[in-house]
C-alpha cells in the first residue's frame, strides 16, 4: 500500500544518521536555494539495499520546513494518485519513484505527466529512485534534465558499516575470536562468463579463472599493517558487500554464532547463474524495484511469459525470495544479478 506522511515539525537538529553527511548537507543547500527562488528538485539514486530509507526518515524529520511524504509500494496507474497528495506543504518527498512507470506500451504516460508536473507546480519534488530504473529512464527519456540535483549514494565505509552493525548491541557484547580458516580460501577461483545467443534466444555459460579479489586483498592487508580481528572481519564484509548495508547485514548475521563472530564465518556469496532470456528479463524487472506483487510483474510481462515457471526458477537459484504473492531480490545475490544483467546487457 503507497502511504502518505506530513512532516509539520520544526527544524531539529541532526539525530547523528550514520553515513550520508554530504549527501545530507547538499540537500540541505538545494533547499535553501529553492526557498530562495530557484527550481532545484532533487533524485536521489542508489542501488537497492543500500541505506536510502534510513536518509529519506533523516531528510522528513529535520528538514527546514513543512513537507509531504509519499511512498511508492505499488505501480502508479494514473497521474491522480500523485496530484492528490499536493498540499500547502511546497516541499514534497517522493520515495520509490520507480512505480511510476512501467516497461509496457504506455507504460510512460503518467511519467511524462510527473515529469511535466515538477516544472510546472510551485513545489520542489525530492524523489528516490532505483539506481537501475534510473539509468534506464536516463537512456530513454534524458530524465536528469527535470531534476538539477542528482545525488548519488555512495558505498559505506568499512568503518560506517561497522558502526552502524555495532549500534544493536551493548559495548564488548560481541565477542571477536581470531582463527586460521579464513586463511585457506583459494586465491583463484573458476567461474561462469554469460554469453547470449540471439539467434538461438538462449545464454550459455563460458568458464574462466578468476582471482578471488576478496582474499587478495586481505591477504596484501595483512602484509602491510598489523589489523585487529574486529578490524579483518570489517574489512572482509567491506569488501564482500561493497558498501552496500543490506548485504553487509547478511553477511554479519550469517557469520554471527552470538555473542561470537570468527573471520572464517564471513563467506563469500556464490551463485551460479545459468538462465535463458525470459527469466533474465523478468530477474531485471525485479531487480529495477528491489520488490514487485507477482500479479503486477505478470502484467508487466504479458501472456508469452510463464511466470510461476520463472519465478519458481529465481526462487531455486536463490536469486529472490517468493513471499504472500511478493518478489523481491535476496540481498546476498544483488551483486551476482548485477554482474549477470550488464554483462546480458539488460542493465546497465
Amino acid at each position: 500500500m503507497n502511504e502518505t506522511s506530513v512532516n509539520n515539525a520544526e527544524t531539529k537538529p541532526d539525530s547523528g544518521i550514520i553515513g550520508f553527511q554530504k549527501e545530507i548537507a547538499d540537500i540541505r543547500t538545494a533547499i535553501a536555494g529553492f526557498e530562495m527562488g530557484e527550481n532545484l528538485n532533487i533524485a536521489i539514486i542508489s542501488e537497492p539495499f543500500s541505506g536510502k530509507t534510513a536518509l529519506i526518515n533523516e531528510i522528513e524529520q529535520n528538514i527546514t520546513q513543512k513537507a509531504t511524504r509519499f511512498s511508492f509500494s505499488s505501480f502508479v496507474h494514473d497521474i491522480s494518485e500523485i496530484t492528490q497528495i499536493l498540499d500547502s506543504n511546497r516541499i514534497v518527498i517522493l520515495d520509490h519513484c520507480e512505480f511510476i512507470y512501467t516497461r509496457r506500451i504506455g507504460g510512460f504516460d503518467v511519467l511524462e505527466d510527473f515529469l511535466k508536473l515538477t516544472v510546472s507546480q510551485n513545489n520542489m519534488f525530492i524523489t528516490t529512485w532505483n539506481l537501475y530504473s534510473w539509468n534506464y529512464l536516463e537512456k530513454v527519456s534524458n530524465i536528469s534534465k527535470f531534476f538539477p540535483v542528482q545525488i548519488y549514494l555512495p558505498i559505506m565505509k568499512a568503518d560506517e558499516l561497522k558502526e552502524y552493525i555495532l549500534s544493536s548491541y551493548d559495548k564488548d557484547e560481541i565477542k571477536f575470536i581470531e582463527d586460521v580458516a579464513s586463511e585457506k580460501e583459494k586465491l583463484i577461483k573458476f567461474v561462469n562468463y554469460p554469453f547470449t545467443l540471439k539467434s538461438l534466444n538462449k545464454t550459455i555459460n563460458i568458464p574462466f579463472l578468476k582471482i578471488n579479489k576478496i582474499v587478495l586483498e586481505m591477504k596484501v592487508s595483512h602484509n602491510e599493517a598489523k589489523v585487529t580481528v574486529e578490524e579483518l572481519i570489517f574489512d572482509r564484509i567491506h569488501h564482500i558487500s561493497n558498501g552496500n548495508l543490506g548485504v553487509a547485514n547478511v553477511l554479519w548475521h550469517n557469520g554471527l554464532e552470538y555473542p561470537a563472530i570468527r573471520p572464517s564465518r564471513i563467506k563469500d556469496f556464490s551463485f551460479n547463474i545459468d538462465i535463458d532470456l525470459n527469466e533474465a528479463y523478468i530477474l531485471g524487472i525485479i531487480l529495477s524495484v528491489k520488490s514487485i506483487k507477482k500479479d503486477e510483474l505478470s502484467e508487466i510481462a504479458g501472456s508469452e511469459f510463464n511466470i510461476d515457471e520463472i519465478l519458481f526458477r529465481l526462487v531455486t537459484l536463490g536469486l529472490i525470495s517468493l513471499t504472500e504473492g511478493c518478489c523481491t531480490l535476496k540481498p546476498e545475490a544483488l551483486h551476482s544479478i548485477v554482474d549477470y544483467l550488464k554483462k546480458s546487457r539488460l542493465v546497465w
